[in-house]
């Protein structure tokens, strides 16, 4: 209910507040996609980390019989959730700035003819091409697959 009454006040409300909510609006958008990107550096460094972590505690323990198997299986699985996380996070990133496209186009829109009479700060943004692609942030899964790859190769190479 008071949302549909917040709705009801912007739509009537001047162009300088609807200006100012969609400058609000836009900020929290970008510091979503901030917050996103971060933690897909995060989650991608913290899991390469375990992933040698794992493989150092488990060859350094004399009573793990067949450590290599071990650790071979536990870098496939941590290979796994890296990507299911990446994807699901660039996923919600690609969302977020589709969110921001919709907001700016809604920017360039007031005050002209193109502005729609019912005016909505959440607009449905399914249909908008983001601007930035962040592909450079493919690099990250990548990299750290290979590396541990490379690694989960030498440990079994040298240790079965």
């Amino acid at each position: 209910m008071a949302l549909l009454l917040l709705t009801m006040y912007f739509m009537k409300a001047s162009i300088e507040i609807r200006a100012d909510l969609l400058k609000v609006l836009m900020t929290e958008d970008r510091n979503e996609i901030r917050g996103i990107r971060a933690s897909i550096y995060n989650v991608i460094s913290l899991l390469a980390t375990a992933s040698f972590a794992i493989t150092a505690f488990l060859l350094g323990q004399m009573f793990v019989y067949d450590a290599s198997v071990i650790s071979l299986l536990t870098d496939g699985l941590l290979i796994l959730i890296l990507w299911v996380f990446f994807l699901r996070l660039k996923h919600d990133l690609y969302c977020c700035r589709q969110c921001l496209v919709a907001r700016q186009n809604l920017i360039k829109a007031l005050g002209t003819a193109k502005e729609p009479e019912d005016f909505n700060p959440f607009p449905d943004s399914q249909a908008e091409k983001p601007d930035v692609t962040d592909s450079e942030l493919w690099w990250l899964p990548i990299l750290t697959t290979a590396a541990v790859a490379v690694k989960a190769l030498v440990v079994w190479i040298k240790f079965s």
